[in-house]
C-alpha cells in the first residue's frame, strides 16, 4: 500500500487532525505503544492506515 492510499474510516468516526497525526506518527515509529483515554478513535486511524504493530493502552 502506498502512503497516500488510505482506507476509509468507519462511518461513525469524524475526521480529527490531532488523532490522525498521532496515528501517523505511531505508524512511522514501528512497534509504537500509545497511551490514550480513547483507544477506539486512535485504533480507527491506525486500522485505516493499515498498521499492525501499534499497541494501544487505555489510561
Amino acid at each position: 500500500m502506498r502512503s497516500w492510499e488510505w482506507r476509509a474510516l468507519p462511518a461513525k468516526k469524524r475526521p480529527d487532525a490531532v488523532e490522525a497525526l498521532v496515528a501517523w506518527t505511531d505508524v512511522k515509529h514501528r512497534s509504537a505503544v500509545v497511551f490514550t483515554s480513547d483507544p477506539a478513535d486512535i485504533a480507527a486511524y491506525v486500522d485505516a492506515i493499515g498498521a499492525d504493530d501499534v499497541h494501544l493502552v487505555t489510561v
